[in-house]
């Protein structure tokens, strides 16, 4: 676990750095640049007449000679009177000089109303050009034109140092606002999902509301299939969410179309502040949710810091170009592009900011950006087949069905997207004045809520040829990681679903306690005759050791991850409880084997050994269940004052028992082994209910 925070902590700092010493490096390129431009606008801004300014201009080095028409900018001087009297002036009548920006490398002349800038070969700089225009035969009526001109190469390293910040910082804040959102509503939701889902338009709705707050369709489609798993959702409930998790994702891609990555640092500042500073568990949480929301408006605006060179460099254009959507093959390529991404990296949101953020720079176009945002779908529902792996057929069969929505849902979208699709999004896009960046998150929204409407009638006979075809087989339960329980190493990427699922463990180890304790009292009518029950008893008991192996192993790959103080409480709750059920069925499975002793021994139990079994058996199932409950439905301070009295009348009647078997012991001819096994058990049954006190302790509210 250590090892695993570190390496964690290790890949923030270092994302943190690369984006530091990005934006520091081109700060200080720019601080230069800047110093310069100043120099030349204060000279300027003394002159008697006003600048004038033109586009800057930006060329990769090694371009070809630049011709830059200044006919339209001495006629707009003309006309606003800067070189006299509008009327009596035309262009014809200005002569054009440069007056600086001659540098080793650039080269300036001026040809009629052209100015001519001759690049030398392989030379990197900028500065100020600065036209004169004066109106022949008066020197004194002038004005100037003027912009930057550069000649630049990519540094691919600084590019790629900023991107991998970037989209480190977007990843983890994701990742972040998701957890902070979990932890701050993550049972209210839970039990949203799994109170109103009977009806599938409700689970639909649930399933867009509850993936619209967390941003993250992946935690939806875990929790979904956390109760499926135990068995508290059906399939046709849990298709319904599903379908709603992918409406729900797409005002994701809605958020990075607002231009707000000026305000990520200072989000993350004031709630970085909020974390450190408030002890309020309440407050943290909201602070883990705005310091993940800081970091993916700042990593958004790195990333976009980032990319803006490459879209300015033919070699990444052409690169582009090989992925652009111009034909069924370039829009499946695009498909595919974005199906491997999304499943690499698991967050379609960051495929999608990555895809918006070339769009907007120029570097995609609406098809090819369509296209990889179909693919993202298909991708982001690997997640839940991953989650589904080992699990029964239940969890199995509501996977299968999130890959084929998406998976069919991509297929027909493609057989129209040229004819239909894309000009519709386009067309809406444009009627709302959208920028191509709305018409991605646009193309998002109108794909799912179009996949969800054709899919939404036909949920009944695609459960029913799940059910017919995903069935349990032996293999697949081998293969699972957590063999007995079930407990998918995937859940762990939702802390809350995950702890959800541990509590289902927990509440069937109860049972199996009980069911163990009822199958002793089966046997004792049975005189312990019946074998094949015998061995039952035996597995129960086996099961429930599987059980406490597997459950402490995935608790405590849970530590590694970052939870509230209420979570950890109750994984430390859920690992004592599980221990304490397994101690309870050992010395269960002690008193059976002490009962089969005295059969092989053609001993019968006497009458003082049946009465201290009865009752104590009728005791234990008793506790037990009660404290089953109490755990399952949520405990009560009052939980273990309860069963220190339980105890104290047990503990009290076992003594009676005790003294009572030592007078007997002395007036009957007792064999040794009798003897040994009434000892035994007086002592096993004691340690029960130690045990039963410790499970109570556990439960009860802090």
């Amino acid at each position: 676990m250590r090892n695993v925070l570190c390496r964690s902590s290790l890949a923030v700092v270092a994302s943190t750095v690369l984006v530091l010493l990005g934006l520091f490096l081109g700060s200080a390129a720019r601080g230069e640049k800047s110093e310069e431009a100043q120099a030349t606008r204060d000279r300027l801004e003394n002159a008697d007449v006003p600048v004038k300014w033109l586009p800057d201009l930006k060329v990769l080095v090694n371009a070809p000679t630049t011709t830059i028409n200044l006919n339209d900018a001495v006629r707009q001087l003309c006309d606003d009177g800067r070189l006299g009297d509008p009327s009596t002036i035309s262009p014809d009548d200005v002569e054009l000089s440069i007056v600086s920006g001659e540098s080793d490398y650039a080269n300036l002349s001026i040809e009629g109303s052209e100015l001519v800038v001759s690049w030398n070969p392989g030379a990197v700089g900028s500065s100020m050009i600065v036209v004169k225009a004066t109106k022949k035969g008066n020197e004194a009526e002038h004005a100037y034109i003027s912009f930057r001109a550069e000649s630049w190469t990519p540094d691919y390293l600084m590019v790629l140092m900023i991107v991998v910040g970037g989209g480190g910082l977007f990843l983890l804040g994701m990742k972040r606002m998701s957890e902070g959102l979990q932890a701050i509503a993550g049972r209210k939701l839970q039990r949203m999902i799994n109170l109103f889902t009977n009806h599938r338009v409700f689970a639909l709705g649930i399933g867009a509301f509850v993936t619209a707050l967390v941003q993250s369709s992946t935690a939806t489609s875990v929790m979904t299939l956390g109760f499926v798993n135990s068995g508290v959702m059906t399939l046709k409930q849990a298709i319904g969410v599903l379908m709603g998790a992918n409406i729900g994702t797409t005002t994701t891609g809605w958020l990075f179309t607002l231009n707000i990555g000026q305000y990520g640092l200072p989000t993350l500042g004031v709630a970085a502040i909020f974390y450190l500073f408030c002890k309020n568990e309440k407050v943290r949480n909201f602070s883990i949710f705005f310091l993940g929301l800081g970091m993916i408006f700042f990593g958004l605006e790195t990333l976009k810091i980032g990319l803006t060179p490459l879209s300015d460099s033919p070699h990444f254009t052409a690169f582009m170009n090989t992925f652009r959507a111009n034909s069924i093959f370039g829009a499946v390529m695009c498909v595919f592009v974005g199906c491997v991404a999304t499943a690499l990296t698991h967050s379609s949101a960051a495929i999608l900011a990555i895809t918006i953020t070339l769009a907007s720079l120029g570097s995609l176009d609406l098809n090819s950006s369509a296209a990889i945002t179909l693919g993202s779908n298909i991708g982001t529902s690997l997640t839940p087949m991953l989650v589904a792996i080992g699990a029964p057929c239940t969890t199995r069969r509501a996977a299968y069905f999130h890959f084929v929505f998406n998976t069919v849902g991509v297929v027909w979208v493609m057989a129209i997207f040229f004819p239909i699709f894309v000009p519709c999004v386009n067309m809406l896009g444009t009627a709302f004045h959208l920028s191509i960046s709305g018409k991605i998150a646009l193309t998002h929204t109108v794909f799912n809520v179009a996949n969800t409407i054709v899919f939404l009638p036909l949920v009944d006979p695609i459960s029913r040829i799940l059910e017919k075809y995903v069935v349990d087989k032996k293999k697949t339960r081998k293969s699972s990681a957590f063999p007995t329980t079930h407990l998918s190493a995937s859940l762990l990427s939702v802390p809350k679903s995950a702890i959800s699922q541990a509590n289902v463990v927990v509440e069937d180890a109860f049972a199996d306690c009980v069911k163990l304790t009822e199958s002793l009292k089966t046997l004792f009518d049975e005189k312990f005759q019946d074998r094949q029950r015998v061995d039952a008893a035996f597995e129960i008991e086996d099961k429930l050791d599987s059980v406490q192996d597997e459950t402490i192993l995935f608790l405590s790959q849970l530590y590694s991850k970052t939870l509230p103080k209420g979570d950890i409480r109750q994984v430390q709750r859920q690992t004592r409880v599980v221990q304490e059920l397994e101690k309870v069925s050992d010395y269960l499975v002690s008193i059976l084997k002490s009962f089969l002793k005295l059969g092989d021994s053609e001993l019968q139990s006497p009458e003082i050994l049946n009465k201290i079994f009865s009752e104590n058996e009728k005791n234990v199932v008793d506790a037990l269940k009660w404290l089953g409950d109490a755990f399952k439905n949520g405990p009560s301070p009052s939980l273990k004052e309860e069963m220190y009295k339980r105890r104290a009348r047990y503990v009290a009647a076992a003594k009676a028992e005790r003294d009572q078997y030592v007078n007997l012991m002395y007036s009957e001819s007792f064999d040794p082994n009798v003897i040994v096994a009434i000892d035994a058990q007086l002592t096993f049954w004691r340690r029960i209910y130690e045990h039963l006190v410790n499970i109570a302790e556990a439960t009860t509210i802090d």
